[in-house]
């Protein structure tokens, strides 16, 4: 196994004829799907790799010593503005996002709170934060407004708990 590149957020490794990626900070990093009240919460973040603007589920790579939950208690506030406990936090399974090219296993939570507030986002990345109803949330990935395979993995991964079918 060889480094083919390398930088602060991710290497390219080699391994006999197969390359593939591996990410610093996705074995604790975190994606949070957060319910207020009967919206779901989605960021608005423009992606380089695409020149475009998604919505998302907020996500991030985790720091040195932070538990996953950690990560997605800091990253849910950073990105939204909402400020809840990590044991708050319900783990609800760990995607693969691209399993061919890269090593990353990403745990999904859950939390909800009971109503919604005004707020805005911390980190510069995100230009706005993005309200859904959940009855509508179908409407948006079906008419391609959430393209997003990270969280319609996630959405997916929470509607087939038990009690949520």
């Amino acid at each position: 196994m060889s480094i083919e590149y390398e930088n602060p957020w991710f290497r390219v490794v080699k391994q006999g004829q197969y390359h593939f990626v591996e990410e610093n900070g996705s074995d604790n990093g975190a994606v949070i799907l957060l319910q207020a009240a009967e919206y779901f919460v989605f960021v608005r973040v423009f992606r380089q790799a695409h020149n475009s603007f998604f919505i998302e589920a907020p996500r991030g790579y985790g720091e040195n010593g932070e538990s996953p939950a950690q990560t997605a208690a800091r990253e849910l506030f950073e990105e939204t503005g909402y400020s809840i406990e990590s044991n708050k936090f319900k783990h609800i399974g760990t995607i693969q996002p691209n399993s061919a090219i890269l090593s990353s296993s990403l745990p999904i939570y859950f939390v909800s709170v009971d109503e919604r507030i005004n707020t805005s986002a911390v980190d510069s990345e995100v230009s706005e934060i993005v309200y859904i109803e959940k009855d509508k949330i179908l409407n948006s990935i079906a008419s391609g407004e959430i393209t997003d395979g990270i969280t319609i993995a996630a959405l997916a991964m929470h509607w087939s708990s038990p009690e949520n079918r």
